[in-house]
């Protein structure tokens, strides 16, 4: 008999299999699902200065099985996005510069889920895989719109998700 620790190389993830049966995702292609940008009073709009629109955005995250007793599952990361002017030094009203949404999706596959691992890593480890591609396809959206491109700091998907099952 050997005393030495047997380990596998799984070229799917890349990773040590123990056979612990760890839960894990893994991320198949990613695409743009679907996206709109609506320049708002163009072309009077570019006659401002430009300078870099403030932005509000909006996350949600949705996640759908692609069968029954699969372990597969299409995520979506949906961005809605405005970008206005600043508040005026006379008070004026900021003006709509452009509106934007964007679902960006991407297919995975768990393994080893259970019912407490289930939601985090579909609706926190999915979406955190997800957003570099998609906050990519906003900057590049509002950059070729004419606009400085827009900026997006990395979300906290699981004080989003959190938050979300507080309100449940």
């Amino acid at each position: 008999m050997s005393d030495h620790n047997e380990h596998t190389i799984d070229s799917v993830d890349g990773g040590m299999n123990t056979g612990r049966g760890n839960p894990t995702i893994l991320m198949g292609i990613q695409y743009s699902k679907t996206v709109t940008f609506q320049t708002v009073n163009a072309p009077a709009v570019y006659m401002r200065a430009q300078e870099r629109p403030h932005i509000a955005i909006a996350v949600d995250v949705r996640a759908h099985q692609l069968g029954e007793n699969q372990p597969n599952f299409e995520v979506e990361l949906v961005l809605q996005c405005r970008g206005q002017t600043a508040v005026g030094n006379n008070g004026e009203q900021p003006t709509p510069l452009f509106e934007a949404s964007l679902t960006y999706a991407g297919l995975f596959t768990l393994q080893n889920s259970t019912a407490e691992t289930f939601e985090p890593l579909l609706l926190i480890e999915a979406p955190r895989l997800l957003f570099p591609g998609a906050r990519h396809v906003l900057a590049t959206l509002s950059r070729e719109a004419g606009f400085l491109p827009v900026v997006i700091q990395q979300i906290d998907f699981a004080q989003l998700w959190r938050n979300r099952r507080a309100e449940v």
